[in-house]
């Protein structure tokens, strides 16, 4: 039986790979992205039919209420939810202005709270529903200049614990994932600024003791495993998918 899957941020990147992936395997896919071309590009990519592309800013609150109920009217359920919207600011906090920090916040925490707040009446009048939220290594360990991103990410994993331990005996598993140094537009943007990209993804490479840098379906793969049965029992978990990146006490010299 098709599940309903909706994923946000999923016009390119991590979204757009576990689009694909559980689209594949014979589920419906909603992908919701602010940039509703991106979104319908996803959509052509899937296999199958009766998926949805939808226009949402993941931050507003009466965007995402319109989204949720454009997939109940369209298919009556929501089984299962993938949190995939991010955004990165590289600036120190003291030049970090007040709406920079909330735009940040916003979009990589407080839509998570707006999403699952929209989809869980719905999974908790199911019995059941998979959400999977998407953190970052700057949730345990980070470097210079990022205290926006950091602080949300930290936060995505606090979060994550909460709704598992709220949830959970109510058969909705709520789970994130850690991943490293995936090889997504938001990365390559980042980077573009400083001595090249292919140079920058290569420094990445070296940094992860996996010795390359992730493609975002590496990290599709985990969504979908993390949504499925066989992860029936992994609970308010945070799953490193990182290439090693925290398990190293220092980077390699090689």
């Amino acid at each position: 039986m098709s599940r309903v899957v909706i994923i946000t941020g999923a016009g390119s990147g991590i979204g757009q790979a576990a689009a694909v992936r559980f689209a594949s395997m014979g589920d419906w896919v909603v992908a919701a992205d602010i940039n509703g071309v991106n979104a319908s590009a996803t959509i052509a990519m899937c296999s199958g039919s009766n998926h949805l592309a939808i226009t949402c800013d993941v931050g507003d609150e009466q965007a995402v209420n319109a989204m949720v109920n454009q997939v109940i009217a369209h298919y009556g359920t929501v089984d299962v939810l993938v949190n995939n919207t991010g955004i990165l600011l590289s600036k120190p906090l003291h030049e970090t202005s007040f709406a920079e920090w909330n735009r940040v916040i916003t979009v990589n925490l407080s839509s998570i709270y707006l999403c699952s707040h929209a989809v869980i009446p719905h999974m908790l009048s199911n019995g059941r529903g998979s959400i999977i939220n998407l953190a970052s290594p700057h949730s345990f360990a980070t470097t210079t200049n990022i205290a926006a991103y950091a602080a949300s990410k930290g936060g995505v994993v606090s979060l994550t614990r909460q709704m598992g331990m709220d949830y959970g005996r109510k058969g909705i598993r709520t789970n994130c994932i850690v991943p490293g140094a995936i090889d997504t537009p938001m990365l390559r943007s980042d980077i573009a600024h400083g001595a090249g990209v292919e140079a920058s993804l290569a420094g990445w490479a070296k940094a992860q003791p996996i010795g390359r840098v992730g493609q975002p379906d590496d990290i599709a793969k985990v969504i979908t495993w993390l949504a499925s049965d066989d992860a029936g029992f992994v609970l308010g978990a945070a799953i490193h998918a990182d290439g090693g990146m925290l398990a190293q006490l220092t980077p390699p010299n090689d």
